[in-house]
């Protein structure tokens, strides 16, 4: 069995808040005496009278606590200005308390001195652990770390980090048993049949850009990217701001979109440095986030309705809630929705019992290692593994039979006085609620403004790398169309489509396809007589204008060796025309050699031709300076054909005859004598049939 009772006592006065939260504490445990208690209290309370109160109350109660920026509960609400009490009993928990207070300030040994004491006072494994702690002359998240490898397996750390109000400088303190401590850590370990479940809200969203944390001196973070990080803050949120701590840093993981978050607590305008509320690890990536109320609020009430799941079904008896003092700041006139929200959310009259933190302590959810946090609420259920139900309803005050005395008209009018003082702080502090939230909405108008300055830096930096980019696509257009070009210099279109596509050309088989040579007589005499640079001219005049030829009926150019120049029809692509379309381009170069002659006399060059059609092999040869050519009887006998050919005579054979025969007038020559072919039959073209 787990029994709890809650109670708060709002009031300005120490021991009249105090004695209200004991009274209605006591109610939900009736005749039992608490085995384990908490208390938080706002700053303005006489601390050390309020623990001996309490003690006086229950002697011996093993008692934890801490002063708080904010309370809240399901007695009175949200309130900064009470005293709350939580009472635990239970025949089958453990409960067992510990404080660490490191006389040099080292946070691992006040975790450890605090962890060590709590589980003396065990005969169990600990189960869960309850943490709160000071983090200014401690570092909260090494205590946090020290105890994630000291409990044992399984148990998980949660809790907040002592607080006082924004606009005070008021020592933050520690409560145990008796004691007002600072500068300390207090812990909480249960042991038997304990079971919780818990979740997180945090609606901080990164805006602006990712800049990395250069320099960083403990929880001082000198200098974000090249900037002073005060200047880093200046650069979004104004000239004159400071670092608003309603806007933290998202600090991220190495290699990770995951984000935790870290609020700015002060700085030093010489320095320009900014102290934040946890350590940033140097060279992590940080971003600047913020958040809207109403983001707040919707994302309370869509994650508080996962505190009540849980892979082990029990019957909750506790609710904790752990809010950042962030989440109080912005929310400002709106900070009662959060215990609303619970409250709605939460099993039904299920006791709520919190504060306002300045860290809240929690794993990431499914994750065994707790975290220190920032901008966070943390809802944490607990309950037993044994009992199907063991709460009890908070009774009434009316309920309870507590006695309301008279007042006399002095002591009514003393009454009426604090009452006064007390709503007149009350008013006092909302007005400074409205005045931060008009500060809050200058930073977010500054931000605004900065963030639209950079997005139009971007655009305009994007538009500028698209020009450019559209200029090299432009430049490499031309070179590809350069390369292209070049490349069909040396292939065929569509050789060269499957080279660039496949990186191989594979070799084809051609049924019937035509071959021609030519070759200028006397060529070595001619060369003899020559410059080698008018000679390279020379053959470049007469092969430009072969060139221009064959294009002009669809013919492919395969080489030049020396005066010789080579050259196929019915490749790559196929054509039944092959051979009329390679004669008449052998006409057409025939012809101009002898227009050529008419005009130039005996200085002109005299050129033979032969042609040859049947199978070949057609193909890339080489990985280097590569070159399409043609393999096959075919091509010897067409090279065979233009050897044994007259000047100024296209010289054709008999399987070329048979495919031309229609179209051109051609002179049978007999069998004439071929190197290493024997007898063949010959024909030369001796004009164009006319219709």
């Amino acid at each position: 069995m787990l029994l709890v009772g809650i109670g708060q006592g709002e009031d300005i006065d120490t021991l009249s808040a105090t004695r209200a939260a004991i009274v209605k504490s006591k109610l939900s445990l009736g005749d039992y005496f608490p085995s384990a208690g908490m208390v938080f209290a706002g700053q303005g309370f006489d601390h050390e009278l309020m623990l001996q109160t309490i003690n006086g109350e229950f002697p011996g109660i093993l008692l934890v606590g801490c002063t708080t920026a904010g309370e809240l509960t399901s007695d009175l609400g949200f309130s900064d200005d009470s005293v709350i009490l939580l009472l635990f009993y239970s025949d089958e928990i453990q409960f067992s308390i510990g404080q660490g207070s490191d006389p040099e300030g080292n946070s691992e040994n006040s975790a450890k001195l605090a962890l060590g004491e709590a589980k003396n006072g065990l005969g169990k494994e600990e189960k869960l652990c309850i943490l709160f702690t000071d983090s200014f002359t401690l570092s909260a998240n090494s205590i946090v770390e020290t105890l994630n490898k000291n409990l044992a397996q399984g148990c998980k750390v949660f809790g907040g980090v002592s607080a006082r109000p924004f606009g005070t400088d008021l020592p933050i303190k520690q409560f145990y048993r008796d004691t007002v401590l600072t500068d300390s850590s207090v812990i909480l370990l249960f042991a038997g049949p304990v079971e919780y479940s818990y979740s997180l809200s945090n609606t901080w969203k990164p805006i602006g850009r990712r800049a990395t944390a250069t320099s960083v001196k403990g929880k001082n973070v000198l200098k974000i990217d090249d900037m002073r990080a005060i200047d880093y803050y200046h650069y979004y949120l104004g000239d004159y701001s400071f670092p608003a701590p309603e806007f933290p840093l998202a600090v991220y993981e190495k290699n990770s979109e995951h984000f935790y978050l870290r609020v700015p607590g002060g700085f030093n305008e010489e320095e320009g440095s900014v102290l934040f509320a946890g350590e940033i690890p140097e060279g992590a990536e940080v971003q600047l986030t913020e958040a809207l109320r109403n983001y707040i609020v919707d994302d309370l009430k869509d994650t508080s309705l996962n505190s009540s799941k849980s892979k082990k079904k029990f019957q909750p008896t506790l609710a904790f809630a752990f809010s950042c003092i962030m989440r109080k700041h912005l929310l400002g006139t709106r900070v009662k929705e959060e215990i609303q929200i619970l409250e709605r959310n939460l099993p039904e009259n299920i006791p709520i019992f919190g504060f306002y933190t300045f860290g809240e302590i929690a794993p990431l959810e499914n994750e065994d290692r707790s975290l220190l946090h920032n901008c966070t609420m943390v809802t944490l259920l607990i309950g037993t593994s044994t009992e199907a139900e063991t709460t009890r309803s908070l009774p009434s005050v009316k309920e309870s039979g507590i006695a309301v005395s008279l007042l006399s008209d002095k002591e009514l009018n003393e009454e009426i006085k604090k009452e006064n003082r007390f709503l007149r702080m009350k008013f006092d502090r909302e007005l400074e609620y409205r005045k931060n939230l008009e500060n809050v909405k200058d930073f977010h108008g500054s931000i605004l403004k900065t963030i639209n300055q950079e997005v139009e830096a971007a655009r305009i930096v994007i538009q500028r790398k698209n020009e450019e980019l559209e200029k090299l696509y432009q430049q490499l257009s031309v070179e590809k169309k350069k390369s292209d070009d070049l490349l069909l210099n040396i292939l065929p279109y569509e050789v060269a489509e499957e080279l660039k596509e496949r990186g191989v050309v594979e070799p084809v088989y051609y049924e019937s396809a035509s071959v021609l040579f030519t070759d200028f007589k006397n060529f070595t005499l001619i060369a003899d007589k020559m410059k080698p640079s008018d000679l390279v001219r020379e053959l470049d005049f007469y092969f430009s204008e072969f060139d221009k030829i064959i294009e002009k009926h669809g013919v492919e150019k395969l080489k030049t060796i020396g005066d010789a120049y080579m050259c196929a029809s019915g490749l790559p692509k196929r054509s039944p025309s092959h051979a009329i379309d390679l004669v008449n381009v052998a006409w057409e170069i025939q012809d101009f050699m002898n227009r050529l002659k008419r005009s130039k006399g005996d200085a002109a060059w005299e050129l033979r031709i032969g042609i040859n059609s049947g199978p070949l092999m057609a193909g890339i040869v080489g990985r280097k300076k590569f070159a399409y050519d043609v393999w096959g009887d075919t091509v010897n006998l067409a090279s065979r054909l233009e050897s044994k050919g007259e000047p100024g005579k296209i010289n054709i054979s008999q399987f070329t005859y048979e495919l031309v025969r229609d179209k051109f007038l051609c002179e049978y020559r007999g069998k004439v004598p071929a190197k290493n072919k024997g007898e063949i039959d010959m024909y030369f073209v001796m004009d164009k049939i006319k219709k």
